[in-house]
């Protein structure tokens, strides 16, 4: 009997191993299965933040420089040296464009008369100077002509660096006497899709690829061309003058579209990605994110080790387990037969059952520490998250405010040509730049809402409070030489709470550039108020004005400052005067200037 049962203890060992085996391999293949899905899930779930998040980039880039052609062209240098060419001065012109050019932050900003022919660029001293090309094959240019606002991406014929062209058509009365064009770099994209592991592709409606993260993939074309659209292509030299070849076998790029995955060359190797794409419908452009199935690797591996890790401790607690309760009867059968050994079996016995526990312990600690671990984990990564969020405030502010200064410095020119039109024009392009701005700010929590456009009662201590908020950077630096009057949280005035921030962030920011080289440098915010009206006053201890600087204090243009366009004052006075308000400027006695807001009080 001792012989026979190490044999049948071993045979039944060995057949447990084998199902043991065989559960661990459905069940690991279950859970390889699942993290696969879950990984699916959470990697087109990043992928779609990420195209979303570089979209939205994109489109901001894009509709910053969008209507600036149609607000330069109104330049009247710029429609004088088109309508008079002889008369012209090619040298103001350059350097007018060169002006404009940096202000923007485009790449390049040039004039082409009627003709086709290029009169003027802001590269107009480059070894890759625009003047004298021939741009009248380019649709942006034909686009112009027909009297609308182009928009066009390709290769340039002169400097062959890829960009994004905005054009508008050069008015005199309803003569188009030339076009004024835009191109743009559109650099935003290498700073925002560089980091790894998703690629991005950027398309025209055929599918030819122009910006991609990964360069050997530009100017390719995901699905196969018609061969009369192609030619088309190298017609208008969009994309240079070679044949545009594909990076798939796909027949359409509809057909493409709707497939999950793609499957294409990089460094040598064919590798398979993931896709998700958004349409830009302004642009006609279509955003691909790609994302490696490597990716997914990621998720089952760890998964399918942790799941087995886990199954051969329990595998093991239950072997244990098992091979007690087979001593124990092998035990009682020995107890029967030698009573003189059980003393010893059972020291072997609870030498066991202290290991078995000893087993249980220490699994029991790893299981906690496991646990910590995920929960450290994903708390590191919504730090990550904050982190990304608070990187991206200052370049999305940037954008509007750019767009807003080239808005106002042709406003101040348009004023003096009386051009009342173009200004209301230019006006509204401003305030939806203000608007969109505005919008920005509301996402970080700074700038918390957004005008409705609607006059009514509005808090002055909470108008008072946001401007100061807006302004905490100086407001702070001249805390101890500031001095701003409380008011009642009761005291409202008839007036939209956004633009009257605009107006007290206005008068408050020039009180401070007044004062920088003023040698006592304080500033005084009071307000007054009765039955019928409430009084905003703004004091500080700058030069002041001069009698003609009073009486031009508020027309267009007119600025007493060093840098500036002149429209800041001009502005505030209009928003005023739409409350059924008015605005004052006066020197003080002592020394300084003083602006006075009177607007209608509000009561019930």
């Amino acid at each position: 009997m001792s012989l026979s049962f190490p044999f049948r203890y071993f045979r039944k060992s060995s057949l447990t191993v084998a199902k043991a085996v065989m559960v661990w391999l459905m069940l690991a293949l279950a859970v390889g299965v699942v993290a696969y899905f879950k990984g699916l899930e959470k990697t087109q779930q990043q992928a779609s933040a990420r195209l979303s998040e570089v979209a939205t980039k994109l489109e901001i880039e894009l509709d910053k420089y969008r209507t600036l052609p149609k607000v330069l062209a109104l330049h009247p240098d710029i429609q004088q040296s088109l309508q008079f060419p002889e008369k012209a001065s090619p040298g103001r012109i350059n350097h007018l464009l060169s002006r404009y050019n940096q202000a923007i932050s485009s790449d390049v900003v040039y004039l082409i008369d009627a003709d086709g022919l290029t009169l003027a660029s802001s590269n107009w001293d480059s070894s890759e100077s625009f003047i004298g090309t021939d741009y009248r094959f380019r649709p942006y240019f034909k686009q112009a002509m027909d009297g609308n606002a182009g928009s066009y991406f390709a290769l340039g014929t002169v400097s062959g660096k890829r960009g994004y062209y905005f054009s508008y058509p050069v008015r005199k009365d309803d003569q188009i006497l030339g076009v004024l064009v835009i191109k743009v770099a559109l650099t935003v994209l290498e700073e925002t899709w560089s980091a790894p592991p998703f690629e991005f592709l950027l398309t025209d409606v055929h599918g030819v690829v122009f910006y991609s993260s990964y360069p050997q993939w530009n100017y390719h074309t995901l699905a196969r061309l018609a061969p009369d659209t192609e030619a088309q292509l190298l017609e208008q030299r969009q994309y240079g003058s070679q044949p545009i070849p594909p990076l798939t076998d796909a027949q359409t790029i509809q057909q493409l579209s709707e497939q999950q995955q793609l499957r294409l060359n990089k460094d040598g190797q064919r590798l398979t990605y993931l896709q998700a794409h958004q349409d830009m419908s302004n642009a006609g452009w279509r955003l691909f994110v790609l994302a490696p199935v490597t990716l997914l690797y990621d998720d089952v591996i760890p998964g399918v080790l942790l799941f087995t890790l886990v199954y051969v401790l329990l595998y093991l607690i239950g072997f244990s387990w098992r091979r007690t309760v087979e001593a124990r009867k092998q035990l009682a059968i020995i107890n029967e037969q030698l009573e003189h050994r059980v003393e010893e079996r059972t020291s072997e016995l609870r030498d066991t059952n202290e290991q078995l526990r000893q087993i249980i312990e220490k699994y029991k600690q790893t299981e906690l520490t496991l646990k910590r671990t995920q929960n450290e984990l994903i708390q590191a990564g919504k730090l990550a998250i904050l982190g990304e969020m608070s990187a991206s405030i200052n370049h999305e502010l940037n954008q509007p405010l750019t767009a807003m200064r080239t808005y106002t410095e042709t406003l101040c020119l348009l004023v003096e040509r009386g051009d009342t039109e173009s200004i209301k024009q230019n006006a509204a392009e401003i305030l939806r730049l203000n608007k969109m701005m505005a919008k920005i700010i509301g996402q970080y929590k700074l700038f918390a809402r957004k005008s409705v456009g609607k006059v009514g009662p509005v808090s002055v201590a909470e108008v008072v409070s946001a401007s100061l908020g807006i302004l905490d950077s100086k407001v702070s630096h001249y805390k101890d030489r500031l001095s701003v009057t409380s008011v009642p949280t009761d005291i409202q005035v008839i007036a939209d709470a956004v633009p009257l921030e605009q107006v007290v962030i206005n008068l408050l920011n020039n009180a401070f550039q007044a004062i920088e080289d003023s040698p006592q440098q304080l500033i005084r915010f009071d307000i007054h108020y009765n039955d019928n009206h409430v009084s905003l006053i703004i004091e500080d201890s700058g030069p002041g004005f001069s009698d003609e600087e009073l009486n031009r204090l508020f027309e267009p243009f007119y600025t007493t400052k060093r840098k500036g366009l002149g429209l800041g004052l001009t502005i505030s006075k209009r928003i005023v005067e739409s409350f059924g308000g008015q605005i004052e400027a006066s020197n003080i006695n002592s020394g300084g200037a003083r602006f006075s807001v009177i607007l209608p009080r509000f009561t019930d």
